[in-house]
């Protein structure tokens, strides 16, 4: 157990059961869009908690499903919360939200690291699944073949305010 996982047990964190992105949508064009942001769900003594790293609010439940529909009540409540906070300012709570989003701290940093190798291993284990062959010489074959798949490169780019 390296020094990270023992830290992580040692804050109450299982096993990781899951990852993914938590996404806000507006129900309308006035309220401004939040980042994406990071997922884990831990399992501990049958007992399930789902993490949203980038703003460390968590929930727990009895199953995958009922963590994250847990988190999800505690999300809305705690963008209500900001949205009061500001006197109903929407843009201001965002920023606000924003901001936590894109702080730093040693739980957040413990968390994303976690999260990062629970995504490798899974795109690891996605393409050694993906590509089970029965031979060298088809596992050459079948590199050449992928290799020539791909899509071109693109870049999505988003330019910052302000800039030229």
């Amino acid at each position: 157990m390296t020094m990270t996982e023992k830290n992580m047990m040692d804050m109450g964190f299982g096993q990781i059961t899951a990852f993914g992105k938590v996404t806000f949508v507006p129900k309308n064009n006035t309220v401004p869009p939040l980042p994406d942001m990071n997922l884990l769900v831990f399992e501990k003594e049958k007992v399930y908690q789902a993490v949203c790293i980038d703003i460390e609010i968590d929930a727990v439940g009895n199953s995958l499903e009922e963590s994250c529909d847990n988190l999800k009540t505690a999300l809305r409540a705690y963008t209500s919360l900001m949205i009061e906070n500001y006197e109903r300012d929407i843009n201001a709570a965002v920023k606000d939200i924003i901001n936590v989003v894109y702080s730093t701290g040693e739980t957040k940093t413990l968390l994303l690291g976690k999260y990062l190798q629970a995504k490798q291993q899974y795109l690891l284990n996605r393409v050694t699944k993906e590509n089970r062959v029965k031979s060298k010489g088809e596992i050459f074959i079948k590199a050449l073949q992928n290799l020539f798949q791909f899509e071109p490169i693109r870049f999505s780019l988003t330019p910052l305010a302000g800039s030229v």
